[in-house]
């Protein structure tokens, strides 16, 4: 009834404004938390900032420039690398100058005894004398030393292969003999002759030549020698005889 009777006096309360008015309820008990909602709509875009400031500004100044630093100790040499290919063959280079004329060789290498040589020639107009060799006062040429001019002999100083010749001026008969000996025998013996006669007193001057090869060990001996009434050799600083040998093939 009272309910009744408190539902009509709000209902009359508010048609006619009555000054009975009842008080305020409590609040209701929370109730559960709903699903989350949809996302909103993308906002519009936003005015473009203002610019930022310049690096420069606010930064220090650069520095001196600072000294070179001391060389760092070398380092351990690396692996050496494998070879490359060799390269193309490049063209051929202009040819140089021509190059100064080179010294004389000595003849295979050897020299002084080992290679003897001589030339002699007589220039005095005395006849020789018959029983010893002709003696040659002029030395052209003596490589070794093995032409004795005080005796007119070649004294052998190296084993081998030996030529002899020789060309004379005659001033009337001459046989001219090439003699050699055998060490030790000292006794010569006559290896080859020559003689020319005289049958003119027109041509006072003949010409007598002649040669020979001898195989001479060391210290053999070779010379020339005239025959008896037969020894007219002459000689002349203009008109020379001369007697050369030198050393074809050493012994090995």
């Amino acid at each position: 009834m009272r309910c009744a009777a408190l539902l009509l006096m709000l209902v009359t309360g508010a048609a006619t404004d009555s000054e009975c008015k009842a008080p305020d309820g409590r609040d209701g008990l929370l109730g559960m938390k709903g699903s989350p909602g949809r996302n909103g709509r993308q906002g519009e875009k936003g005015d473009r900032g203002e610019p930022g400031l310049p690096p420069s500004i606010g930064s220090g100044q650069p520095g001196l420039k600072g000294r070179q630093g001391d060389p760092g100790k070398a380092g351990i040499p690396g692996i050496k690398g494998y070879a490359g290919l060799p390269g193309l063959l490049g063209e051929s280079g202009a040819a140089g100058e021509k190059g100064r004329k080179g010294q004389s060789g000595e003849g295979g290498g050897l020299h002084g005894s080992e290679r003897p040589a001589f030339s002699v020639a007589k220039v005095t107009s005395h006849p020789p004398s018959p029983k010893s060799s002709v003696k040659f006062t002029k030395v052209i040429t003596n490589e070794g030393g093995c032409f004795r001019v005080n005796t007119g002999q070649f004294v052998c100083c190296k084993s081998g292969w030996y030529y002899f010749t020789y060309n004379a001026v005659a001033v009337g008969d001459l046989c001219v003999q090439i003699k050699v000996s055998h060490h030790p025998d000292t006794k010569g013996h006559t290896i080859a002759s020559f003689c020319d006669t005289s049958s003119s007193s027109q041509n006072k001057y003949q010409m007598n030549s002649g040669g020979t090869v001898l195989h001479l060990s060391e210290l053999d001996k070779v010379w020339l020698q005239v025959k008896e009434n037969k020894n007219k050799m002459y000689g002349s600083e203009e008109r020379n005889s001369v007697f050369s040998g030198f050393l074809l093939f050493p012994d090995e």
